[in-house]
């Protein structure tokens, strides 16, 4: 029954498309604020039979695409260039981008940029996590095109907070830890990294469809640009509350802990990472990681945090590019166990976690 009503709001709801907009329809807005919020909280249940359903019925729309790609990119985290799924995300997306960019030219609305602009979003996120820079910069005209039009369309449809807030505070820090990007972000205006925080904290409480982007979007400045872990704490500690399923958001809950040497709070809540259904070798990965801190910070027990991080480094060889930052934890954790036995190993690792570590503060040294 609860499929069956799903499945005819959201026919109904593209029936309309044509005759009105969505984003103007505030009942429907309500149903897939609450489908896509499933997905972040990893119920995945009835998700490919709504998709062939609308796909079959609106096969011109962006949102069947756009939606699928979205349960792709959460039901198989993380999508890496050697993910299995990877084609059809890649492919779900780039036919929701062009289905946008053809509604778009047919008709610029509000709706028009905003799938054009999430989209576009949302495939440069999956290339900057893998290190893919040259697929990034492709990218980055098309999507500043609709990203000035959101600019001016922010008190009509909050969500363009989102991009707003993510440009104003990315353009200034972004190219400072990926120096690749400086040369190209001299082509784009400047951002206001102070705006774009208050942005990302104004559509984390009043977004739509985005809140939950915008909230793991301030978890993520605060931890690794910000060094803020008092805040981190706190938007972490949010998000893990508000979608207790989702794997990524439990991390970050656990590693804020960690960097704020709460390791009772941490150890307790690891399991988490290791006993969802959804639970993939890149998650008990990153479960070795926390265990190998732990024993190493709190017991001492450095035998046991070196079987872990070697467990978690075994783990992460398949996730390529999109694993560095942990790998670059484990092996800062290793030179550390090693520095009083064996100084040439110690250094080695280190070598090893400086060549990989992105951020230089999260090394828990």
């Amino acid at each position: 029954m609860r499929k069956l009503i799903i499945l005819i709001f959201l026919l109904s709801c593209f029936n309309s498309f044509s005759q009105k907009p969505i984003l103007s329809d505030t009942v429907y807005v309500q149903e897939l604020r609450n489908r896509i919020n499933d997905l972040y909280n990893f119920d995945f249940d009835d998700c490919d039979s709504v998709y062939e359903s609308m796909s079959k019925t609106y096969p011109n729309h962006p949102f069947p695409d756009l939606y699928y790609s979205l349960v792709l990119y959460w039901k198989y985290f993380p999508i890496t260039t050697a993910s299995y799924h990877e084609p059809e995300f890649l492919s779900k997306l780039n036919r929701s981008i062009g289905k946008a960019e053809k509604y778009f030219e047919e008709k610029e609305t509000d709706e028009s940029v905003f799938f054009n602009l999430m989209g576009r979003m949302l495939i440069m996120q999956y290339y900057a996590d893998n290190q893919a820079s040259s697929n990034v910069i492709s990218q980055l005209k098309p999507s500043y095109k609709m990203l000035v039009k959101g600019f001016d369309l922010q008190d009509s449809f909050n969500d363009f907070k989102f991009s707003s807030g993510v440009y104003n505070y990315y353009r200034e820090f972004y190219p400072k830890t990926h120096p690749i990007y400086k040369p190209i972000a001299y082509f784009f205006p400047k951002g206001n990294a102070k705006k774009g925080i208050k942005l990302l904290e104004n559509n984390s409480k009043h977004g739509t469809f985005l809140h939950k982007e915008s909230l793991s979007f301030l978890v993520y400045i605060s931890m690794y640009f910000e060094q803020d872990y008092k805040k981190t704490l706190k938007y972490s500690r949010n998000l893990s509350k508000d979608n207790p399923n989702n794997l990524l958001y439990q991390s970050y809950y656990i590693q804020t802990l960690l960097l704020q040497k709460k390791y009772n709070k941490a150890e307790n809540l690891i399991p988490q990472l290791t006993n969802q259904k959804h639970t993939n070798d890149f998650f008990i990965a990153l479960s070795h990681v926390y265990l190998g801190l732990i024993a190493e910070k709190k017991e001492k027990n450095f035998r046991e945090a070196k079987n872990h991080y070697l467990k978690s480094l075994q783990l992460l060889t398949n996730y390529g590019e999109f694993a560095n930052t942990y790998n670059s934890i484990a092996y800062f954790g290793l030179s550390r166990i090693y520095s009083n036995s064996d100084i040439k190993k110690s250094n080695s690792y280190r070598k090893k976690a400086n060549k990989l570590i992105i951020f230089p503060n999260i090394n828990f040294d």
